[in-house]
C-alpha cells in the first residue's frame, strides 16, 4: 500500500530527482542567455529582481517570501544590485525599518530581454504539451510545493 494517499501507485523514480535536474539546465540555459544578450545580471540575481519589475515597491521581506529565499540572500542580492545602479531602495515614510525596492532607469533597460530570455525557457520547458497539460504540471508541482513550504511552517 502506498504511503503517500490511498490508491496511489509507488514508482523507483523519485521526482525530487527530475526537478533537481530540471533546476539545474534551467541554470545553464539562463546563464547562457544572459550572456547571449549581454546582460549584466547573474542567473541567482533574476528572481529578486523579476520580484521587483512585477511588484515595484516590494520589500525584502516580500521577495524572501514570493520567491523562497531567506532574507539573508535577498539582501545580499538587493545589495549587488543596488551596487550596479539597477535597483534603489526608499524608506518607507511611516515605518522608517521598511525599504521599498524599485528598478531604476538603467534596471528598466534590461526589462524586456529578461522577461524574452524566460519566455525562451518555458517554450523549450513546454515543447509538446498542450495547454491543458501544462496547467496539470503546474497545479501539481505548486501542491508540492506547498507541502514542503508546510514542513517548514510548522
Amino acid at each position: 500500500r502506498c504511503r503517500y494517499e490511498r490508491g496511489c501507485v509507488m514508482t523507483k523514480e523519485y521526482i525530487n530527482r527530475i526537478i533537481s535536474i530540471l533546476y539545474r539546465y534551467n541554470q545553464r540555459f539562463l546563464a547562457q542567455k544572459l550572456e547571449e544578450y549581454s546582460l549584466p545580471v547573474e542567473v541567482g540575481q533574476l528572481p529578486t529582481l523579476i520580484q521587483i519589475y512585477k511588484y515595484p515597491g516590494i520589500t525584502q521581506d516580500g521577495i524572501s517570501s514570493n520567491v523562497g529565499i531567506d532574507k539573508g540572500t535577498v539582501a545580499r542580492t538587493v545589495k549587488q544590485l543596488e551596487y550596479a545602479g539597477m535597483i534603489v531602495r526608499r524608506v518607507d515614510e511611516k515605518d522608517r525599518r521598511i525599504n521599498h525596492i524599485f528598478v531604476t532607469p538603467k534596471g528598466m533597460k534590461y526589462r524586456i530581454n529578461i522577461f524574452k530570455i524566460i519566455e525562451e525557457l518555458h517554450e523549450v520547458l513546454y515543447q509538446g504539451f498542450c495547454g491543458s497539460k501544462i496547467e496539470e504540471a503546474i497545479s501539481m508541482l505548486d501542491r508540492m510545493r506547498s507541502n514542503i513550504d508546510n514542513v517548514f511552517k510548522l
